[in-house]
């Protein structure tokens, strides 16, 4: 078995036990969207993210804007406040599905890497850092 597929498979067994608790009601409101966004934002996460979407990222915003071209513009006119509040409703909606811990996993992370949602979970972080390191050029303005 692969580290993704182990990766998936830890992150399915903690979708599981958020979704037991968020069905009896004890994790309900902001506390599910603060266990969302730890479940999400967990190395597990994001090695399945470079795997399986970061890959079709720029697919999966043609798609999305293709199929409801009218929510994609009324998004980008929303402030950050706004579209964090629709995002974690969309993650909520896709925890109530009735799909598969692993299917409902993957289109959190989908959702993630939509341009107006991309920076609510830190799934980009590890190539941010690594274009960080970078070394400034040696030549100076005066040469």
């Amino acid at each position: 078995m692969s580290t993704v597929e182990k990766a998936m498979e830890r992150l399915s067994g903690r979708m599981s036990t958020l979704d037991g608790l968020h069905k009896r009601g004890i994790v309900t409101g902001d506390l599910l969207r603060k266990q969302i966004k730890s479940l999400l934002s967990s190395r597990d996460a994001h090695s399945i993210y470079n795997q399986y979407v970061e890959s079709e990222k720029k697919a999966i915003k043609i798609l999305n804007r293709l199929e409801d071209p009218i929510v994609w513009r009324e998004l980008f006119t929303k402030n950050r406040d706004e579209r964090e509040s629709v995002f974690y409703e969309a993650l909520e909606n896709i925890m109530n599905s009735s799909e598969d811990n692993r299917g409902r996993i993957l289109q959190m992370l989908q959702l993630a890497c939509l341009p107006f949602y991309s920076g609510f979970l830190p799934l980009n972080t590890l190539k941010k850092k690594d274009t960080a390191n970078v070394k400034p050029s040696r030549v100076s303005v005066l040469d």
